[in-house]
């Protein structure tokens, strides 16, 4: 693929997530919604209709490539398109709120950690699987994916209230056990390891990087260059994000605290804006096209497979609901929320994406599972999940935060 085939790649990317997200939002829908349903169409019909057609414009013949919207190069783009939404989200975030909130994202966390993973192995075994196959579906339905749920709380202006900053704190620290659970199942490395880089991470970027950002971010200023401080803040959150993913964490993560540690600081309100610009002007909109096109291909590459194992994943897809609402909405309560705030973060907390998908893979390429036969059961069931909960999600959001 050269460099202008992914720039028509993109050119369609951002047109077609622009007017469906558009769409979207004349309908009083959140517009991620119409971004996800583009890379569905784009991934899909997009394929069918444009890749190897030829047009002529001026006595001169184009003929248009294929359109691979989950080729690796566009991927590259998308995952930056995440790792730019995190780091938005911890710019507006309070860090003093997170701290406030932080016994509600504990309990939450916990909740919707303990309660999925329960009811995954229950209906693994209920099902016939063996214990470890049930454990796996267990972990699956553990980990949140953050990105849709924030975006859609951006969308609404509700990223920044006390349900979002419960949703956003728990989301990390789910994250964080689903990594740490996933490490003790697979025997990779020893649970204490990862959590021990996983400390020494947050004590280093966090703790000293609020004693020392500051300081960096100076430098940016007195660097007469244009946007010499929107750089210096770039480079920050990427160095952020690769270190984080080092430490054997996700690095989004990393994104995110260097978004709150920036945030914390006075410049940042001179750099949000431009911040805002190329996210989502950019590469944000690229994100969540990768997520239709990959949810359409998913959904599409063996539907005989799909049809076949319709019961399980339709109890798998009802349980990662229920768990999540019922598990996060009992943690928050626990930790004195109001009914209304708890089902909020319960649905907030449903979507599931990269690490459901990573899980499985990691299953199934280290042999943990019983047979091939149901690697490719669980596999297309988490497929199918992380599409339902994919699309699902904005729309509940929108309907639990709507004003009475």
């Amino acid at each position: 693929m050269t460099v202008f085939d992914v720039v028509l790649l993109i050119a369609l990317a951002l047109i077609f997530a622009r007017i469906l997200g558009y769409v979207f939002d004349r309908l009083k829908q959140p517009a991620v919604i119409g971004e996800i349903i583009a890379g569905i169409v784009l991934g899909g019909l997009g394929v069918v209709v444009f890749s190897g057609q030829s047009f002529s414009f001026l006595n001169l013949t184009f003929l248009l490539p294929q359109l691979n919207y989950t080729s690796e190069e566009f991927k590259l783009l998308a995952e930056i398109g995440i790792l730019f939404l995190l780091f938005i989200s911890g710019l507006q975030t309070s860090l003093p709120k997170l701290k406030k909130m932080e016994k509600p994202s504990s309990f939450v966390a916990v909740g919707g950690m303990v309660l999925p993973l329960i009811l995954g192995i229950v209906v693994g075994m209920f099902f016939g699987f063996s214990q470890q196959d049930s454990i796996i579906i267990g972990l699956i339905l553990v980990a949140t994916s953050v990105g849709v749920t924030v975006r859609t709380l951006m969308d609404l202006h509700v990223l920044d209230s006390d349900v979002g900053t419960t949703i956003l704190g728990s989301a990390v620290i789910d994250d964080v056990l689903g990594i740490i659970l996933l490490a003790f199942i697979l025997g990779i490395d020893s649970p204490i390891y990862i959590g021990i880089k996983i400390i020494v991470f947050f004590i280093i970027f966090l703790y000293l990087g609020l004693k020392i950002v500051d300081k960096i971010l100076d430098l940016g200023e007195k660097i007469h260059l244009p946007k010499a401080l929107l750089s210096i803040s770039l480079a920050i959150f990427l160095l952020f994000s690769f270190f984080a993913d080092k430490s054997g964490i996700a690095g989004i993560i990393g994104a995110f605290v260097a978004g709150l540690i920036i945030g914390h600081t006075l410049k940042s309100r001179k750099i949000i804006d431009d911040v805002q610009a190329i996210g989502y002007g950019f590469f944000i909109p690229l994100f969540f096209v990768w997520v239709g096109a990959n949810l359409w291909i998913g959904a599409s590459q063996d539907l005989p497979s799909f049809v076949a194992i319709g019961l399980l994943a339709l109890v798998i897809i009802i349980v990662a609901i229920v768990g999540k609402i019922v598990g996060c909405g009992i943690g928050a309560k626990l930790a004195g929320m109001k009914n209304k705030e708890s089902l909020q973060i319960g649905v907030g907390m449903i979507p599931r994406m990269e690490l459901a998908l990573i899980i499985v893979s990691s299953a199934i390429s280290h042999g943990i599972l019983s047979s091939p036969k149901v690697e490719h059961q669980i596999l297309a069931a988490t497929i199918m999940l992380t599409i339902a909960t994919t699309l699902i999600t904005p729309f509940l959001i929108k309907a639990v935060f709507k004003k009475r």
